[in-house]
């Protein structure tokens, strides 16, 4: 992903995705449902570990529904080889 103020883009599907690079972009932009979800794991991370919470995010966003097995088998993989 590359950076543009408070924004990130990156190419999917041959076309430019923005996405909101700051905590309240990225809440501003979820739906209700997720919204609580990504506030309290924003307000239960560390230091050490806020960046890879709003990384995390910020991957939903500019996800497609497919990719998500990609990103669990990655994750699995991440378990793997700490």
């Amino acid at each position: 992903m590359m950076a543009e103020g408070d924004r990130l883009w990156t190419i999917r599907g041959g076309e430019k995705v923005s996405v909101p690079a700051t905590v309240a972009g990225i809440r501003d932009v979820l739906p209700d449902e997720a919204r609580k979800q990504f506030l309290d794991e924003v307000f239960s991370a560390n230091v050490h570990t806020i960046e890879q919470v709003l990384r995390e995010w910020i991957v939903r966003i500019a996800s497609e529904p497919e990719d998500d097995d990609t990103f669990a088998e990655l994750r699995a993989r991440d378990q793997e080889n700490p």
